[in-house]
């Protein structure tokens, strides 16, 4: 699960997020852009109806949770570049050790294991398209929430 995802269902509750991904997912695939703008409209008027009786400080702290999902995405994307060199240095120095062999092998397949998991998390919050589409309207909705007060 990306950090959209995880932000979206903590938010809206995990029915609604369902709800959502599936109306943004059917209409992804279509090249009907009026289509998708009409279902944002629904995404967006759900989405504030069910927000528009929080009051100031609830819309705050959901405010700082999207800001702070932000921060967290931004920088899964910008240490990846540091996480594959330091894979491929950590690979080149214990090569360079001339280790035992199991040694060697267990390290290398530890540091392989830790890649893969931060390869996917990469992955999954690089390619987010229907989350981060969501979360823009979700953004939109406390924008204009907060514009009310």
């Amino acid at each position: 699960m990306n950090v959209f995802q995880k932000c979206l269902r903590r938010q809206v509750g995990n029915g609604k997020y369902m709800k959502y991904a599936e109306i943004c997912k059917s209409n992804l695939t279509k090249d009907n852009s009026s289509q998708l703008e009409k279902n944002s409209k629904t995404i967006f008027d759900d989405m504030y109806e069910q927000l528009k009786e929080e009051n100031e400080s609830s819309l705050a702290k959901r405010k700082k949770d999207l800001s702070d999902t932000l921060t967290v995405a931004f920088q899964i994307t910008k240490n990846f570049t540091h996480i594959i060199l330091a894979y491929i240095l950590g690979n080149i120095v214990l090569l360079a050790l001339d280790l035992q062999y199991y040694v060697t092998c267990v390290s290398i397949l530890l540091m392989g294991a830790c890649f893969i998991y931060k390869l996917v998390e990469f992955l999954s919050n690089k390619y987010c398209i229907v989350d981060a589409y969501i979360l823009m309207i979700y953004k939109s909705v406390l924008e204009k929430l907060a514009g009310k007060i």
